[in-house]
């Protein structure tokens, strides 16, 4: 993943879902892959393709696209996988092989014939300067190692570290924790494979694919959340930057950060998500999606209610609660009616047996007019139905 992305900035948010996705191959869900990727669930609906079919970049197969329903059984889970580029339409590991949290030895981790592959695919074909792409083969060591995210160990803290779900590395405005670098501090981070590094402004640039005035923001920002982070060094006559991924970022470096390994955003995005299950699962039952069909939080209500008018003996307090449009005192409502109606038998038979008792056979309507008639009548009915029943008189 990581040398498909050098020089290309544009493929970060695939990077960040296929990076999510290969370290925790139990996440599913449009909403459980945006937290966890650190982003919106637009973005994640936006860069998913379509049903069997390959994102924009190349580094994400959609399994299924997922669908939502107020019903139940008609919900689907998105479900995606990082797409190899070793050959093939999509082959990949299907996350429902792997054993949570999934070891990634199979997906990152080189053996000694497939080293030479990596320098030709990054190393050595990447159009960057001979100082990152020292860096840039250092990175991609280290990234070969990395197999786990259990245990106390350098390896599993690294990778713990490079989740994109961390506040560290979120991009949210407004609201944010005011120690985020951003995602495009995660992809150098990723590429330099938190170790510590010395680049200049140009080679910042070359690895990631973004302009100079871009990388100079970028550098400014992180110096400013961490004055440890970024130190300015001159090297000959000119500069560049030491960034010091180990010393802040890894639990043993001399300057580590506790909020690094922070995760509120994530958080607080799942807090949001759980009151969207909810809701989901309210309006998944009989009398929650009535009461969302009746309330002004649905925007077919009025073409709902034309359709279905009010019957006009309806009761007013009902009347009243349809008029104010107030989804959970609708479904408060029917929720107490169902309750006192009491539960649905288990078989018909008690519904026979009550309708045996309490409804006795009633005497139709034209029995009753007939009974009704003067006797003369009734003997000159009665024969009448004789003749016609004996054939008597018939054509």
């Amino acid at each position: 993943m990581a040398t498909r992305s050098v020089g290309r900035s544009e493929v970060s948010i695939e990077l960040a879902l296929s990076w999510t996705i290969t370290c925790r191959p139990y996440i599913s869900g449009t909403r459980g892959l945006a937290r966890w990727a650190g982003m919106g669930d637009q973005a994640v609906r936006q860069t998913v393709a379509q049903d069997g079919q390959v994102s924009q970049y190349g580094f994400i197969w959609t399994r299924t696209r997922g669908a939502s329903s107020a019903i139940e059984e008609e919900r689907e889970q998105m479900d995606i996988r990082f797409r190899s580029n070793s050959g093939g339409r999509h082959r990949s590991t299907s996350p429902k092989d792997l054993q949570a949290p999934g070891p990634l030895g199979d997906a990152l981790a080189l053996g000694e014939g497939e080293k030479k592959l990596l320098e030709g695919n990054a190393v050595t074909t990447a159009a960057i300067s001979e100082r990152a792409h020292e860096v840039l083969a250092r990175g991609m060591k280290t990234l070969s190692t990395l197999d786990t995210l259990k245990g106390l160990k350098v390896k599993a803290d690294i990778l713990r570290a490079l989740d994109p779900g961390l506040d560290v590395w979120a991009e949210v405005h407004g609201g944010g924790p005011d120690f985020a670098l951003g995602r495009r501090a995660w992809h150098l981070a990723v590429l330099c494979g938190l170790e510590d590094v010395v680049l200049s402004s140009q080679d910042i640039a070359e690895l990631l694919g973004v302009a100079q005035k871009t990388v100079r923001d970028l550098l400014a920002r992180m110096a400013k959340v961490n004055c440890l982070l970024v130190q300015k060094v001159r090297q000959g006559r000119s500069f560049a930057y030491e960034i010091r991924w180990a010393q802040v970022f890894r639990q043993d470096g001399e300057y580590w950060d506790d909020r690094g390994s922070r995760h509120q955003v994530r958080d607080s995005r799942a807090e949001r998500d759980r009151k969207v299950q909810e809701t989901s699962a309210r309006r998944g039952t009989p009398a929650g999606y009535l009461a969302y069909r009746l309330s002004t939080a649905s925007p077919k209500r009025d073409e709902y209610l034309a359709d279905n008018p009010l019957p006009a003996d309806a009761d007013e307090a009902w009347r009243a609660l349809v008029e104010a449009g107030d989804e959970l005192s609708l479904y408060e409502h029917l929720r107490t009616q169902e309750a006192e109606a009491g539960s649905v038998p288990s078989t018909p038979a008690v519904l026979v047996e009550k309708a045996a008792v309490v409804r006795p056979a009633q005497e139709s309507l034209g029995i009753q007019r007939f009974r009704e008639l003067p006797e003369q009548e009734r003997q000159e009915t009665l024969a009448a139905m004789r003749r016609r029943m004996s054939g008597v008189g018939s054509a």
